[in-house]
């Protein structure tokens, strides 16, 4: 793992929602990683039957840099099966209200190049959004940066990380609201979630301080690649 390829990506609202909900549409409270691989395949312009084996290797940390905030919003959707009749039913859909994350991304040196010119240009083939297609993104493309392995000690920490790859050691100075969820990390190839982990984080740009293990230091920031 040598070099990491850095970016912010926002939007006003974002939705990545819990397949086991039905009538009232969860989100999760962070982006994950499956999500992420999603964008990167949109905007250079992976064919999603080859998104799975495309991005196999991709590993990803993700540090969140807004509030997380949620709304509520009662639809009336439409039932489109061709088989049954036409219908409408409500459903309360959850939102994250302004989302803002930036994403580290390694992969092998020839998809990170491609990633990085498609990034410098800013000529995407597929519009990135977080989620669903009405919530549009902006990207910033920040570079590439070496990465260097750190060993097992006390580090503040940037990004979502495993609780079991954490132990926290807070001081009173650090006063923010930390969050925990339990995200996707692996699909496979029929793109089912396969593989879970809890991770904990805080928002608005904090970090955590604990005793890590399986960080790594990118730029100025100590990040955890899911």
């Amino acid at each position: 793992m040598n070099k990491c390829l850095v970016f912010t990506i926002k939007s006003r609202y974002g939705r990545f929602r819990k397949p086991y909900t039905t009538t009232s549409a969860l989100t999760y409270t962070i982006i994950h990683p499956l999500a992420v691989k999603g964008i990167l395949g949109a905007v250079i312009g992976i064919d999603k039957n080859e998104l799975y084996h495309y991005t196999q290797d991709f590993k990803i940390a993700i540090q969140v840099l807004s509030k997380v905030k949620k709304d509520m919003q009662s639809f009336n959707l439409l039932n489109m099966k061709k088989s049954d009749k036409f219908f409408r039913f409500p459903s309360n859909i959850e939102f994250l209200r302004e989302p803002n994350y930036r994403i580290f991304v390694v992969a092998t040196e020839e998809k990170l190049n491609t990633l990085e010119e498609t990034f410098e240009s800013g000529d995407f083939v597929f519009t990135p959004y977080l989620g669903a297609s009405e919530h549009i993104a902006k990207i910033t493309y920040e570079g590439v940066y070496k990465t260097e392995k750190l060993k097992r000690d006390i580090y503040y920490v940037d990004t979502a990380i495993p609780e079991d790859n954490i132990e926290l050691k807070l001081r009173e100075k650090d006063e923010y609201v930390i969050n925990i969820d339990n995200i996707p990390i692996k699909n496979n190839v029929k793109r089912e979630y396969s593989q879970y982990k809890k991770v904990i984080f805080p928002s608005e740009g904090k970090k955590l301080r604990g005793l890590c293990e399986g960080l790594y230091k990118v730029g100025d920031k100590n990040v955890f690649f899911l």
